[in-house]
């Protein structure tokens, strides 16, 4: 590449080069502005023309599914840079720039599958599930969870939240991993959405 990434550039790429790896074709304008929770494809689409300009990427025009990575498959290094989030306000996206505190890199056998970025843990609501208050986890952007996996998840008005999902006969709920804490019922009047797969952590010494 020509030009240095700009964080949220780099988590873009990230994600696109793990869609890529997963199911064997690129992801469209609309999947990665879901997996990222933008509201509008407009922000995406100016990252993808400046990944082209600095030649990470080829986008084939007029294909839903058009975007190629250049170059040979990145084998050179065994970390990930990785932006860090902190607290997301209410209705924010995680990786807008403003909710990314630094960029860290860690090793890549830390997690499994290879994240999308850090997030910060606040509370002590997954302790039982081994994840405690200043954690940082790793967070794959992604809509798509299966039952009984920990998620990061965006609930209406109160932001972002960790927990176990549970999918089952219709019925959708997240589960906290200590009994001091409620299991949430999302309202079906309210904006709720899986927006992140946790991949493992790094807790500070």
């Amino acid at each position: 590449m020509s030009t240095h990434l700009t964080d949220r550039q780099e988590a873009v790429l990230d994600y696109l080069r793990q869609h890529i790896a997963a199911r064997g074709m690129a992801p469209t304008v609309a999947e990665i502005a879901s997996a990222f929770g933008l509201a509008s494809p407009h922000g995406v689409s100016k990252h993808l023309a400046a990944l082209q300009a600095k030649g990470a990427i080829e986008i084939a025009a007029g294909k839903a599914r058009g975007i190629r990575l250049a170059g040979p498959p990145r084998q050179d290094s065994e970390t990930l840079s990785l932006p860090l989030v902190g607290r997301v306000a209410a209705g924010q996206p995680i990786l807008s720039d403003d909710q990314i505190e630094r960029t860290i890199a860690v090793d890549r056998l830390f997690f499994r599958p290879n994240p999308t970025y850090l997030l910060r843990v606040h509370g002590m609501s997954m302790r039982d599930a081994g994840i405690l208050d200043g954690d940082l986890i790793g967070v794959r952007a992604t809509p798509d969870a299966e039952h009984g996996q920990i998620v990061v998840a965006r609930l209406g008005d109160e932001g972002i939240t960790v927990k176990r999902l549970y999918r089952r006969d219709g019925q959708l709920r997240l589960l906290a991993a200590n009994p001091d804490f409620p299991t949430i019922d999302p309202d079906p009047t309210e904006a709720f959405e899986v927006v992140g797969l946790y991949c493992g952590l790094m807790r500070a010494g």
